[in-house]
């Protein structure tokens, strides 16, 4: 997190962003209902374990500083 800091200490705000390299059908257009079925999924994706990423700041200066 230090390089972060330092590269945008006078931004008040960072956004980042996560993204895969495939496409897998995201940015089709869907209908209401399709929408809410992709939301229910994730949902249910997120509630299993197994399914969820948890990096800590030491982990994602890293990764940062790896792409620099």
């Amino acid at each position: 997190m230090s390089a972060l800091k330092k590269l945008f200490k006078y931004k008040s705000q960072l956004q980042i962003t996560v993204s895969v390299p495939e496409d897998f059908g995201l940015l089709k257009s869907e209908t209401p209902d399709q929408y809410l079925e992709r939301q229910e999924n994730c949902i249910r994706d997120m509630q299993v374990p197994e399914n969820k990423i948890t990096i800590d700041e030491f982990q994602l200066n890293d990764m940062i500083l790896e792409k620099m």
